[in-house]
């Protein structure tokens, strides 16, 4: 499959989790980023070129509602497991490639964060490569670790909160 083929299914892979996830809000929500272009009368959020590369470059939050976060993160080295208890992430990569490990058994938890806790390594679990145009779907309570980056990596994360059981 040709790059601008699977980067066009990473897009709207990542653009349609945010339709879903917006048109489930019951009204619809302003940037959490004032500076970025804001919203339409009809929700849509537009963001030029220009804007989305400077929010690359210091990391940040797009666009933010009831049950969705779009974000641009940027990374050198690995980082810490995480585990979200109320989000499944997007991560759409852009630029660069790491390995990501899913599932298996966080080493070294840290519950500073009880919606986030973090730890050093896992066990087990399943290593994907991931490089430009990849998309990758992290469940709610699965634990993922970002290893091995080559290069700047670039991504998109889209975070959609896992609904109310009470609703």
């Amino acid at each position: 499959m040709s790059n601008s083929v699977s980067g066009l299914i990473g897009l709207l892979l990542l653009f349609g989790v945010v339709t879903i996830a917006a048109a489930q809000n019951q009204a619809p929500a302003q940037s959490s980023s004032p500076a970025l272009a804001g919203s339409d009368a009809n929700g849509v959020k537009y963001f030029p070129k220009d804007e989305v590369t400077a929010s690359f470059a210091k990391g940040g939050t797009l666009a933010t509602g009831s049950n969705y976060r779009v974000m641009t993160a940027h990374r050198s080295e690995s980082g810490n497991v995480e585990v979200h208890r109320s989000y499944t992430d997007v991560f759409y990569i852009v630029q660069g490639s790491t390995n990501i490990v899913t599932g298996g058994k966080v080493i070294g938890l840290k519950e500073t964060n009880p919606d986030e806790p973090r730890g050093d390594s896992i066990e087990g679990g399943e290593t994907r490569h991931c490089s430009a145009g990849d998309a990758l779907v992290i469940p709610v309570g699965v634990p993922h670790w970002m290893k091995d980056v080559e290069g700047t990596l670039l991504y998109f994360v889209v975070k959609v909160k896992k609904p109310d059981s009470s609703q």
